[in-house]
């Protein structure tokens, strides 16, 4: 690990022509905010990638590659040497400095949005010394063997448009600045100011987005003057759009419309495996939980008997093959096979209803109980159908299910406040190792911005004596026992209950190809002409 790790910007610079074109992408669900800080969520994430830089961008398969910085050299096991890219300016023209990292990590380091979703890179930080305009060392409080991907998906914001002058990384609360940028400033208001390829031109929340090249982007060209993003929630309008010519790319088409889109001609799609983990989330740190009827009033998800119940009671493949037309595959892990700490043989996941029956009676509910069930109705793909047919399977065994499907912008907020008692919800893990565990399983750390997503609530003294090692440890093989371990503890223990990855599928005009991103991200310049 003591090596160099900086990349050639030779990829990055083989620039290629815009074409002076417009086109328009039919998207399954709307970002919430055009503030990279707002909230770590796809569709956000997928906005942000456009219009603003990181020091690390990853590719299509999320292997890291330079952006904002040209070259990361690991001096010491807490201290890392990060060369920014000079001649880099922000879409109003005024120069990315090493302040703008520092500003971006202090805006962010008390949290910003409803989950406060990106306080992790900054809360590793012990400090920052800035050695001149184009070169920073981060100082982590501890060894951090996965800083890069914690940068990867950290967005650099203007301090100069925040009117922000000189910046010190400190602990104090936002680093001690008084003013900083609100979400709503970043929609289209002054914050609307990154190093991105496009330039945000319009943002309706929930509605139209306009991107337009930026011309003086210091990466490859943008293959695209003016990008149009409508939300789409429904398949069938957004097929619909593609199929009238509306649309030249949409996300998210069903195996079933695939014919469709064959017989019309003139169309094609390309299918791309994703590292997305669909899950149950049980709350189980509570005595008592708030949409959980029993006649004892207790909290019966604190019993593993119950979470393996739920397990038991779910048909995945069922679910993967009907319901989601084969583009899904069941998970019996926490992370991708083949990724690294993947288990090469994890417990097996499956479907016996008699046995959760059993279970329940055993952990003194014969009749079951009533719950209900959490979940988004436009954010994943067939998430509200997938949370009914949940629903179904757990009635079955006696737990008298309702499902509460919602809007994104009404579950997210509610989840941050813990008030589900059994959620749906999903993860991609991106270049990280098992990111899922540092966020959603791990025992909440604040001052560390770990377990920043576990809203059940789940603690175990043995998973964390597992897992927080592997947070430290430079060594790889003995940060993959760590990892295996931990997450063999957790599916034990069924601290999430994992269901199935998604595959993801884009369609577009057959003049066009497309290349399809692990992470689910829409890249307008991904579609290229032909």
């Amino acid at each position: 690990m003591r090596t160099i790790i900086g990349l050639t910007m030779a990829a990055l610079l083989a620039g290629t022509t815009a074409h002076a074109a417009d086109i328009t992408v039919g998207i399954a669900a709307a970002p919430s905010s055009a503030d990279p800080h707002f909230h770590q969520v796809g569709p956000n994430n997928a906005l942000a990638r456009d219009l603003f830089g990181a020091l690390v961008r990853t590719d299509p398969q999320l292997r890291p590659q330079p952006d904002l910085a040209t070259a990361w050299t690991l001096l010491d096991d807490r201290s890392w040497k990060i060369t920014l890219r000079p001649g880099v300016t922000f879409h109003d023209g005024s120069p990315f400095t090493a302040n703008d990292v520092v500003f971006s990590l202090c805006r962010a380091r008390s949290g910003v949005g409803p989950t406060k979703s990106f306080t992790n890179l900054p809360k590793a930080l012990d400090r920052v010394d800035v050695a001149d305009d184009h070169t920073i060392v981060l100082h982590t409080h501890r060894p951090e063997p996965g800083l890069l991907d914690l940068l990867a998906g950290f967005a650099i914001i203007s301090a100069r448009s925040a009117g922000a002058g000189t910046v010190t990384f400190s602990d104090a609360e936002n680093c001690g600045l008084t003013a900083l940028p609100a979400s709503n400033e970043f929609d289209g208001g002054r914050m609307a100011n990154g190093t991105g390829p496009y330039r945000l031109a319009k943002y309706t929340s929930g509605d139209t987005i306009v991107l337009e090249a930026n011309a003086t982007y210091s990466g490859p060209k943008p293959h695209w003057s003016r990008v149009i993003l409508k939300p789409v929630p429904k398949t069938g309008p957004r097929v619909a759009g593609l199929l009238s010519g509306d649309f030249d790319l949409i996300e998210n088409p069903s195996s079933q419309d695939l014919p469709v889109l064959k017989a019309k001609g003139g169309l094609a799609w390309t299918v791309t495996p994703s590292d997305r983990i669909m899950f149950l989330q049980p709350d189980i740190g509570r005595p008592q939980t708030p949409l959980i009827t029993t006649k004892d009033g207790r909290n019966p998800l604190q019993d593993v008997r119950v979470r393996q119940a739920l397990s038991l009671a779910i048909d995945r493949k069922t679910i993967a093959t009907r319901l989601m037309d084969g583009l899904a595959v069941p998970a019996d892990q926490y992370v991708t096979p083949g990724m690294f700490s993947s288990l090469a043989t994890p417990p097996a996941r499956d479907y016996d209803p008699a046995r959760a029956r059993a279970l329940l009676a055993e952990a003194g509910y014969p009749d079951g109980f009533a719950l209900t069930l959490s979940a988004t109705n436009d954010r994943y793909i067939n998430d509200a159908q997938v949370a009914q047919a949940i629903g179904q399977y757990l009635t079955r065994i006696g737990i008298r299910t309702t499902v509460d499907a919602m809007t994104q912008t009404m579950f997210f907020p509610r989840r941050a406040k813990r008030e589900f008692s059994l959620g749906l919800g999903g993860w991609g893990n991106g270049t990280g190792e098992a990111t899922l565990l540092r966020y959603f399983v791990v025992s909440p750390f604040p001052d560390r911005g770990i377990g920043t997503s576990n809203y059940g609530r789940y603690h175990s003294d043995a998973f964390d004596a597992a897992f927080l090692p592997a947070l430290e440890d430079m060594n790889e093989a003995s940060r993959r026992a760590h990892l295996e371990k931990a997450t063999t503890i957790a599916l034990q223990d069924h601290a999430l209950i994992p269901l199935y990855w998604e595959t993801t599928v884009w369609a577009f005009k057959d003049r066009y190809t497309y290349v399809g991103r692990v992470d689910q991200a829409t890249d307008p310049d991904g579609l290229s002409l032909k």
